[in-house]
């Protein structure tokens, strides 16, 4: 692993390394036999906020000190949401990897050259199958990102949005008070930045002046 992170440093500068949660959570499971500290791990990881993941860190030391250190030892930048560095759109496991392992199964024992020359025919074959797809489409975005942004009016209907600024509001919910700030496409729940889709509380910021939404999508 040491030789990966070295070599991943050095072909992609400026890049930032994850650890599958899943493959972390199965190493959890078998030295410490229990799946609600597994459970808990996972929240931590998938925390957006620095509160929820220090508040599930406490819950797991409370349940098993050694469990909580066997963390710590793992550095948070590279498995817990809220610390890392780069851009993972919420996508904590290696699924689309191992996916693409499976498609490549029949082509394993084949020399090299004629094993890269197959991946690469593979990869033409769903960004064909994906750009002929696509060319059908009415939507400004892809049909999953639609679908978070119809979520996201539905979760804005029911916030109170109040102007601070020009670009920034603070947004009333049930259980929070939001920042959002539209320059920088942010908000303090983590949701905007981390899926590059506006989360609810920037939709209700943008109906105080009936901004478009698709404005404040990531490229």
């Amino acid at each position: 692993m040491k030789g990966l992170l070295r070599v991943v440093a050095e072909a992609l500068p400026g890049s930032y390394h994850s650890y599958g949660i899943r493959h972390l959570n199965a190493n959890l499971l078998k030295t410490f036999k229990s799946q609600k500290l597994c459970k808990l791990f996972s929240r931590a990881a998938y925390a957006l906020r620095e509160s929820d993941h220090k508040e599930a860190m406490e819950l797991i030391k409370a349940k098993n000190e050694k469990v909580e250190k066997w963390i710590s030892e793992i550095p948070k930048e590279n498995w817990a949401n809220v610390h890392f560095k780069g851009a993972r759109w919420n996508v904590l496991t290696t699924n689309a990897a191992e996916c693409f392992n499976n498609v490549l199964k029949d082509a394993r024992e084949l020399p090299i050259a004629a094993l890269v020359d197959h991946t690469r025919w593979k990869v033409q074959d769903f960004f064909q199958f994906r750009r002929k797809a696509g060319a059908t489409w009415k939507t400004h975005l892809t049909h999953r990102a639609e679908k978070w942004l119809d979520r996201s009016c539905s979760f804005g209907s029911k916030f109170l949005p109040r102007t601070c600024s020009w670009n920034e509001y603070e947004v009333l919910s049930s259980t929070h008070t939001n920042s959002v700030d539209l320059e920088k496409k942010t908000c303090m729940c983590g949701l905007f930045q981390t899926m590059g889709l506006p989360c609810g509380h920037a939709i209700a910021a943008m109906g105080l002046n009936k901004l478009d939404r698709y404005k404040y999508c990531q490229d």
